[in-house]
């Protein structure tokens, strides 16, 4: 019964690492076409105006891609097993990523549209993912791997924020609200049901820790 729940527990994370990372490329993709020629200036002047704040909106789109593509392998046990330089390689890639895209989405936030409710979720989002980033890093120079290990995980989540925000943003457009509601709603729903999930898979792998280490001691006391 064991062996059946961990062979479907191990499809279930290669379905899902599969998805997420085809639904991350696909959407790096899709933001990589503000960055062909002209394309900077098409924001929209309402939102977006002509002015340093496109550059500031660019970084973020950038510094979002980097972090993005440079997430998933990193959450792939073989790869960083085998390809050591290459899992610290992406690392650093993806702190600098989030260090370039979310300063710049806090500097943008006061003029996202949708009002104060939206400003403080992307705001508040930014802070956030800098924040479980940097004490990502901090853990693993001390080599607190297990720490590092949960941050990381808080920090992905937040960068999934990403995607999420255009899967809900497309999927509650369909109901016909007003943008600026549909943008206030999104502001909060496209990271916050991601740090939840990550919060309550970092306790389910705690918890699965403590009673595999608690039927390893059982097995050694009766034996």
């Amino acid at each position: 019964m064991l062996s059946e729940n961990n062979n479907f527990e191990f499809w279930v994370r290669r379905v899902g690492w599969g998805l997420m990372s085809l639904m991350i490329v696909a959407l790096c993709a899709y933001s990589a076409v503000y960055f062909l020629p002209g394309m900077p200036f098409s924001f929209r002047p309402e939102v977006y105006p002509g002015s340093s704040f496109t550059i500031f909106l660019l970084a973020h789109i950038g510094g979002a891609i980097i972090a993005a593509l440079a997430g998933p392998p990193q959450f792939w046990s073989s790869f960083r097993s085998k390809h050591k330089k290459w899992h610290r390689l992406l690392g650093l890639s993806y702190l600098l990523g989030v260090c370039i895209a979310a300063p710049a989405a806090l500097m943008i936030s006061p003029i996202s549209k949708g009002g104060l409710s939206t400003h403080i979720g992307f705001a508040l989002l930014a802070v956030l993912w800098a924040g479980a980033t940097l004490i990502a890093y901090f853990e693993i120079s001390r080599k607190n791997w297990h720490a590092h290990q949960q941050w990381m995980i808080r920090s992905f989540a937040l960068t999934l924020a990403f995607v999420t925000l255009r899967l809900w943003l497309g999927t509650i457009a369909l109901t016909g609200a007003p943008f600026d509601e549909v943008y206030q709603t999104v502001a909060w729903l496209c990271w916050v049901p991601n740090l939840l999930i990550a919060e309550l898979y970092i306790g389910w792998r705690a918890s699965r820790s403590k009673d595999s280490a608690r039927s390893e001691n059982n097995a050694q006391l009766q034996s």
